[in-house]
């Protein structure tokens, strides 16, 4: 990296150890990304419990740093435009001292929400109460630090240190889940990040003090510096540069957010996976601020263009090629228009004085994208419309890039040779964007969105579906089969047979449900029962007794309580169930909060002497069947496990529960119950144990076969 001459003198007569320098100005840089990057998934973990463990909770954090990306940017632009380097630096040390001074970053337990607030805006309030300062201090460094050393040498190569940068962002993204998650706990996952700050408020602290110190020795000694710490000359830059560095940024950002959504959570439900294209986006930037040379917008067009017909050629695929070939096709298409986006935008950067407004536009753009994706779309669509139209936008721009490509092999494209191309884009881009706005779903008869996701009821001739994402929430057969119970919950499930019994023993019976779902369970119920429904979506109780007639036909008396099934048993002090059912882990983004010790000896607390527990553990990704066992065994409970088989006649789905109680021999021996499995007591031994500070995915993945 050639930013400065080996050995340069400075004005005072000393010698400069530039190169000392500049790894002074990239550690600096590489250790301020990655703790942008681990603050993340930190907080998100801190907070995730306490709003319902759902997806919307990283969307909403990711949001919530964008937009603080560009506070900081903008505050580094800002910095440089109207101070001296001398009140630069006095300045960013007063601020990370004060950010220093404001750590921990873990919320304590009075920050817990109610279940009434609003879960957006009350987890923007947390979030700038507990990281907003240190985040906002974090994310001036890259341009901060590449204006500061651009005060040593006006070399353009000062820009690579934004893909150093990025690799420190990609070095953060790959460690937490895989190695800081499953070595660290929550507090300790604070702590450590703090101490890590604490050594970049030094680095920072030393390169500010170097700026004071340099800048007063050249002032005393050269009388033509200009008193603003601006270079003598000024790049010009035109409007049609700053569109490129906001637009583009804008639908890069755009892209990665609707893309992940869509592979995460309607293709592929795999843990993890959301790793992915968050590294595509980051490469996206490394390749094109550190070897731009590596970027052929013709030769990356026509890659996109493919992947678009692999999109659409997926769809007539078998369901076994049809979602590896899909998922593949996306992120193709997620990197291409990354590079295209971030490698138009890289080769317009202008000269270092500009650096800072340069940076501080791109990050603009990216926060644009993020406000689209998490306030905008969710607030006029139903469902992710913003697929599509992102998609649609996409198209347009690989098109007439590969038009403005002069070559192959070259870095740079012609815009001026493509003026017919964009007037046909535009309207050919408008078409599809109407034709993915009118195209609704023939079986789905409504659809809801808000920030716990979008929820889609299906109906046929036969029944009626709930699904949220690509999980089956409840089925109900029409017509005289209404009351039947489906899905996970038929009379062979485990759940099924618990209730069979329970109901012999006792005339009335109080059960808790944590997720409604369609209701299904209802169908369980007798006059002289009672059934609290605790669902942290009010949108599924609403379909729940609008689309479906579970809760109205149930004769019990049914109680619903809107908020996170976890936080509310603690505030119901006074409660004991007979049957206590914990249903949240069907999908593969579990509330991890509702599966730790903790949370296992809640339950224990909230059952009568003889009270059964119940867990649904069905899951495509996940073995939780020992870790669950190991926990009840902990909090004094024993278990089995029973696995039922589906039926199609039946709209019942294969299924898996845990039974848990304090019960003596002759409730297991009951016939009902008399083949469910008794744990293998080596299995246990071995099996993880999730805490509230200490769980994380990766030790509870199934392994693949082959």
């Amino acid at each position: 990296m050639s930013l400065v001459a080996n050995n340069q003198s400075d004005p005072a007569g000393s010698v400069l150890p530039a190169r000392q320098g500049v790894l002074a100005f990239a550690a600096a840089t590489l250790l301020g990304a990655f703790l942008v990057f681990q603050v993340q998934p930190v907080i998100s973990k801190c907070v995730l419990p306490w709003f319902g463990g759902t997806p919307a909770v990283w969307t909403t954090c990711l949001l919530f740093f964008q937009v603080l990306l560009f506070g900081g940017y903008l505050y580094a632009h800002c910095l440089r435009r109207f101070l001296s380097p001398i009140g630069q630096g006095i300045l960013h040390i007063g601020l990370l001292l004060i950010a220093a001074w404001s750590l921990p970053i873990e919320p304590s337990d009075q920050w817990k929400p109610l279940g009434t607030e609003d879960p957006t805006w009350a987890l923007l309030t947390l979030l700038a109460a507990h990281v907003a300062l240190p985040y906002f201090v974090l994310s001036s460094t890259g341009p901060l630090v590449q204006a500061w050393l651009s005060y040593e040498s006006d070399d353009p190569g000062v820009y690579r240190l934004y893909a150093l940068s990025n690799a420190g962002s990609l070095a953060a993204l790959l460690s937490y889940p895989f190695v800081v998650e499953p070595l660290l706990s929550v507090s300790e996952q604070s702590t450590m990040w703090s101490a890590a700050f604490g050594l970049f408020v030094v680095i920072k602290v030393s390169l500010a003090v170097r700026v004071i110190r340099r800048r007063r020795s050249l002032r005393e000694t050269t009388q033509d510096t200009p008193s603003d710490g601006q270079q003598s000359t000024s790049s010009s830059w035109t409007w049609t540069d700053g569109a490129v560095w906001v637009g583009l940024p804008a639908l890069a950002s755009v892209m990665l957010l609707v893309v992940t959504s869509h592979v995460c959570q309607d293709i592929a439900v795999i843990p993890f996976l959301w790793v992915l294209p968050l590294s595509l986006y980051l490469i996206s930037f490394i390749i094109s601020f550190d070897s731009p040379a590596w970027y052929r917008p013709k030769l990356v067009a026509a890659a996109t263009a493919f992947a678009f017909g692999l999109v659409q050629l997926s769809h007539v695929l078998s369901p076994t090629w049809r979602v590896p070939v899909e998922a593949f096709a996306y992120l193709v298409v997620l990197l291409g228009v990354c590079l295209l986006c971030h490698g138009e935008t890289a080769r317009r950067q202008p000269a270092t004085d500009r650096l800072t407004l340069y940076y501080a536009m791109m990050s603009a753009g990216g926060a644009i994208g993020g406000l689209l994706v998490a306030i905008v779309c969710p607030s006029i669509f139903h469902d992710y419309r913003e697929l599509p139209i992102a998609m649609s936008i996409s198209m347009g721009l690989v098109g007439v890039t590969f038009l403005a490509a002069r070559s192959w092999w070259t870095v740079s494209c012609d815009w001026k040779r493509t003026p017919h191309a964009v007037k046909l884009a535009v309207p050919v881009v408008l078409l599809l964007i109407v034709a993915s706005l009118t195209t609704e779903r023939e079986d789905t008869i409504e659809q809801r969105r808000n920030f716990f996701g979008v929820l889609r009821v299906e109906q046929n001739d036969r029944r009626v579906k709930l699904v949220h994402g690509n999980t089956i929430h409840g089925i109900q057969i029409r017509g005289d089969d209404h009351a039947t119970a489906t899905s996970y919950y038929g009379t062979q499930s485990g759940v099924g047979k618990t209730l069979e019994v329970l109901q012999e023993e006792h005339d009335s019976l109080r059960v808790g449900i944590i997720g409604l779902g369609c209701g299904v369970l209802a169908t369980y119920g007798r006059a002289a029962d009672h059934f609290d429904m605790f669902e942290i979506n009010p949108a599924v109780v609403a379909i729940a007794e609008s689309h479906f007639t579970f809760l109205s036909d149930c004769p019990s008396s049914v109680q619903h309580h809107i908020g996170d099934g976890r936080l509310l048993l603690e505030r119901m002090v006074d409660v004991e169930f007979d049957c206590l059912i914990v249903d949240a882990f069907s999908s593969d983004a579990i509330p991890a909060h509702l599966l730790t010790l903790e949370a296992m000896q809640l339950y224990r607390s909230r059952l009568r002497p003889n009270g059964v527990l119940a867990m649904h553990l069905s899951n495509n990704h996940l073995d939780l069947l020992p870790l669950a066992h190991r926990l009840v065994r902990e909090a004094g409970l024993d278990s089995r496990h029973v696995d039922s088989q589906g039926h199609e006649a039946t709209c019942t789905r294969d299924a898996r529960w845990l039974i848990a109680s304090q019960r003596d021999k002759a409730f297991w021996d009951h016939s009902q119950l008399n083949d469910a499995i008794r744990p293998d007591e080596n299995t246990i031994s071995k099996a993880p144990r999730w805490t509230d500070q200490h769980h994380n995915l990766a030790s509870v993945l199934r392994l693949p076969s082959f």
